[in-house]
């Protein structure tokens, strides 16, 4: 069978589980292409079977992957799919959510789950994982995903679901987040320009294009649409980002 991965990252946790389904897939025998909504716009309908999968801003998937599979996604004509989110907690709304938009397409989710993945935004509040709780999550969300696997091709049923009231909580509180956050970069971030190499990965990476580089003077600048997630701070090479005038630790999984 032919697979597509279609997944959004930030920081890499994401990332790094998509390629673990795709490593699996693969040692079974299925062909597999990993699809990067920020570098793909399109999707072509060429496959048997999909992967979704998305890290949690505030409780559910941000907008610019949901948008991105509302508008390529549409008929699924009974193609098996599984969705996953990656979070620091156990559990959230944003894979729930999307399998009911998905349903209504004609997709039959076979697999819904939360992988619990190190938590990366210790830059503001919330704690750094140690390197020994790093790689232990990382084993097992590899396990998670060959459990996946294994019962996806056995043609077995596993989904874990939130309430319909999370669900409509998380959309409620992520609306108000999506507002606070389109400016967290603009107010929050700086750049230590002696650091700084001028090479542009961070304009070249950033989701929604909300990094401006002037070319000439090396001044860094940040418009109205940030989503928050952190790909400029966390992979600048070398790590020239100063949160609120201060300098962190990148996070590496």
């Amino acid at each position: 069978m032919n697979g597509k991965i279609i997944y959004f990252s930030g920081t890499g946790n994401t990332e790094y589980v998509a390629e673990l389904y795709k490593k699996e897939f693969e040692r079974k025998g299925h062909n597999i292409h990993l699809i990067d909504i920020v570098r793909n716009s399109i999707l072509n309908d060429d496959y048997d079977f999909l992967i979704l999968g998305s890290p949690i801003h505030c409780e559910i998937f941000p907008y610019l992957f949901t948008n991105w599979v509302s508008k390529n996604i549409s008929d699924g004509r009974g193609r098996k799919c599984i969705i996953y989110s990656t979070q620091a907690a156990d559990k959230a709304a944003g894979a729930d959510i999307l399998a009911k938009e998905l349903n209504k397409k004609n997709f039959k989710v076979v697999v819904k789950d939360f992988i619990v993945m190190p938590n990366n935004y210790y830059v503001t509040a919330f704690k750094e994982n140690t390197r020994s709780e790093i790689e232990s999550l990382k084993k097992e969300a590899e396990k998670i995903v060959k459990n996946h696997v294994n019962i996806f091709l056995e043609n077995k049923i596993y989904i874990k679901n939130v309430s319909s009231i999370r669900c409509g909580f998380g959309k409620f509180v992520y609306s108000g987040f999506n507002k606070f956050t389109k400016d967290w970069a603009k107010k929050r971030f700086s750049v230590d320009y002696n650091l700084c190499i001028n090479c542009g990965r961070c304009a070249n990476n950033c989701p929604t294009n909300n990094i401006i580089i002037n070319r000439s003077n090396k001044e860094i600048k940040f418009k109205y649409a940030c989503i928050s997630c952190q790909k400029c701070l966390h992979l600048c090479p070398e790590n020239a980002f100063l949160y609120k005038g201060k300098h962190f630790k990148q996070y590496k999984l």
